[in-house]
């Protein structure tokens, strides 16, 4: 791959991945109320489903282009409708002072998160079809790049999930307010992957 492809596929992803989503402000939202250590198992979720749809991406691209077609639609509903559960459960969500504490996050729906996250779903496809295979095609190198883009969308987790962290304070006194803020903002995330924006 000719570096002005990499560094354009690079900025591309970054655009991408860092930029507000499901897994972005569900991160800031859960940071808020749980730290970073907290939510270690979440994130390593969200990066386990993450590389897994990038390797399906990367292997399996050139079929998924006749598969997606008929799946696309109700993968794209699935998801808006789990983003919109997600946008529930954050506006539902009590302070860090409450006795009465809501589950943590987990690995498993981190992960799960990622298998209905239609933008990380485009995302990979995306990456793959228009940047890597035209230029690559051996399985380790594609391994490699899927690692790489992966990556990518782990620094733009971890980015949310500090400012997350940053407003824990913030969030005690506050939290009906930034709950609201964060569920209107999955909201759009689920109304924009159905397609309504």
């Amino acid at each position: 791959m000719p570096l002005s492809v990499f560094i354009e596929m690079t900025l591309s992803a970054i655009l991408t991945v860092w930029s507000p989503g499901p897994n972005n402000i569900l991160l800031l939202s859960t940071a808020s109320k749980y730290g970073i250590s907290g939510n270690l198992r979440f994130m390593t979720g969200i990066w386990s489903g993450s590389l897994t749809l990038m390797c399906l991406s990367g292997l399996f691209c050139s079929t998924l282009g006749k598969v997606v077609p008929g799946i696309q639609p109700v993968m794209k509903y699935l998801g808006a409708a789990y983003v919109l559960y997600l946008a529930w459960q954050t506006w539902r969500r009590l302070p860090p002072s409450d006795a009465v504490q809501e589950k943590k996050p987990t690995w498993l729906m981190g992960y799960f998160l990622q298998l209905v996250n239609v933008k990380i779903i485009i995302y990979g496809l995306t990456m793959f079809s228009a940047y890597i295979l035209p230029y690559e095609t051996k399985a380790p190198i594609l391994f490699g790049f899927a690692v790489y883009l992966m990556f990518l969308g782990a620094l733009g987790n971890l980015i949310w999930a500090f400012a997350g962290n940053m407003l824990k304070r913030f969030y005690s006194g506050h939290y009906k307010l930034m709950n609201g803020v964060m569920a209107l903002l999955l909201v759009w995330c689920s109304l924009r992957i159905a397609g309504l924006l």
